[in-house]
């Protein structure tokens, strides 16, 4: 009985560092008016932060295209995350800076 328990915390245990890794999804940098990098490829329920590094230019974050997330508002510094929880490709553009664009790809 106690190696039953004690098998079962184990793999309750591994699960949660999986799933901890798997939720990690990488960091889209906004500097010199591009993003960076321009394409993220991450699993579902991962989470990505936009960071700002143009101190002295704004930029936003808005989605286009068919799959669509909660749009980021003009901003120089800081950072804001986005969950994605559903496959696809999502397509985002600055629309401060024509030809500032970018996509993550959630499998």
């Amino acid at each position: 009985m106690r190696l039953l328990a004690l098998c079962a915390i184990s793999a309750a245990a591994v699960g949660g560092q999986v799933a901890a890794s798997q939720a990690s999804g990488g960091t889209v940098t906004l500097r010199n008016i591009a993003f960076a990098p321009k394409s993220l490829s991450i699993s579902r329920g991962s989470t990505v932060t936009f960071s700002w590094r143009d101190e002295n230019t704004s930029h936003n974050v808005t989605s286009t295209g068919a799959k669509r997330f909660t749009a980021i508002s003009d901003r120089q510094t800081g950072s804001r995350s986005r969950r994605f929880t559903k496959a696809g490709t999502y397509r985002y553009v600055c629309t401060l800076h024509p030809g500032m664009s970018g996509r993550i790809t959630v499998r």
